[in-house]
């Protein structure tokens, strides 16, 4: 969820399978394809995917007996790294688009961050207007959340 919101794509989704081995290599039982809102960051799409999820679980297990799941392609599948703190370090001067794609992804954790006079700044709120990636709120190494004056 996190690489689909960092890697600019508008849509992901649910999938309910049958478990391998390999990891998501299960035939399909069930999948339900999500929309990507372009200001929705990880948490609250985690939240909607959750819910779509159980949902579609409960949809789906009454007939699971009856559902002949279809294999997956595994030239379209694409694997995640693992997020670590330091993926949320910010470079300002880069592209706008790719700098608020990671603000969304790393909203709750890692967050993203930068350092100004060799101070953590982390950015709690943020927005793409006119292809222009603005800081809106802070919070600063050891201090409370403010308005972000550059």
């Amino acid at each position: 969820m996190e690489s689909a919101i960092l890697n600019g794509e508008t849509e992901t989704g649910v999938t309910i399978q049958q478990m391998e081995f390999k990891m998501d290599a299960g035939p399909i039982i069930a999948e339900e394809k999500v929309a990507i809102l372009p200001d929705e960051k990880a948490g609250e799409l985690r939240k909607r995917l959750i819910k779509i999820g159980g949902e579609l679980l409960v949809k789906t297990l009454p007939n699971i007996t009856t559902i002949k799941p279809s294999p997956q392609n595994e030239a379209d599948s694409t694997n995640c790294k693992k997020i670590k703190k330091e993926d949320g370090l910010m470079d300002l001067d880069s592209d706008a688009v790719k700098n608020y794609n990671k603000f969304r992804a790393y909203a709750t954790w890692p967050r993203t961050f930068f350092f100004k006079d060799g101070k953590k700044i982390i950015i709690t709120e943020a927005k793409l207007e006119n292809n222009q990636f603005i800081i809106k709120k802070v919070i600063p190494e050891g201090g409370k959340e403010v308005e972000y004056k550059v």
